[in-house]
């Protein structure tokens, strides 16, 4: 007895030509994602995240945690701001679905004792260069608290444009390169 039915034959399934794989994302020809932004946050506490391991820039960095945003200062602009900045290291990260952002990790500074939250963003960085690593603030601990998967969830997608190209984009409107720049101004009461 034959148990199949005319869906089971394409040459009989009217419809055959048109359904789609469910991989056809991926296999459409012709479409390239293209990457236009490129925030500057701290890892999400539901993302598993990878770190590259050798693409980072240390500069001077501006929070206004207010707004939830940061701004980069200038090497010679940094004296007027010296009181707002701190030493900030970018790292370009991506998340498990591919979305590539700059994560800023603040550097301890001598001047003051050293910084549980600072610290343990730094260790969670380092961690995430060689495996997917999820980071959450733990406010009984005073500090982040990776967590690692469990099992192996592949390679990550690092971005095809260049480190230079993708910290373009992510700075491109978070530099302040002039003493005219509206949140100097208004940093300094001259607004």
């Amino acid at each position: 007895m034959n148990n199949s039915t005319k869906a089971d034959c394409p040459e009989d399934d009217p419809l055959a030509a048109l359904r789609i794989d469910q991989t056809y994302a991926s296999d459409v020809v012709g479409v390239k994602k293209l990457l236009l932004t490129v925030p500057i946050r701290k890892p999400l506490k539901t993302d598993f995240v990878r770190v590259h391991p050798e693409y980072m820039l240390d500069c001077f960095g501006l929070e206004l945690k207010a707004e939830r945003e940061y701004y980069f200062v200038v090497q010679t602009l940094a004296p007027v701001l010296a009181e707002f900045i701190e030493h900030i290291r970018l790292r370009l990260s991506v998340t498990r679905q591919g979305t590539v952002f700059i994560w800023p990790i603040k550097l301890p500074r001598e001047d003051r004792r050293p910084n549980p939250w600072h610290t343990s963003a730094a260790e969670a960085a380092a961690q995430a260069e060689q495996k997917w690593t999820r980071v959450t603030a733990d406010m009984q601990l005073g500090a982040y608290q990776p967590f690692i998967a469990s099992c192996d969830l592949g390679d990550p997608k690092w971005p095809e444009e260049s480190w230079q190209d993708v910290a373009k984009l992510a700075l491109r409107d978070k530099m302040i390169a002039s003493e005219s720049h509206p949140v100097l101004r208004e940093l300094l009461g001259r607004a």
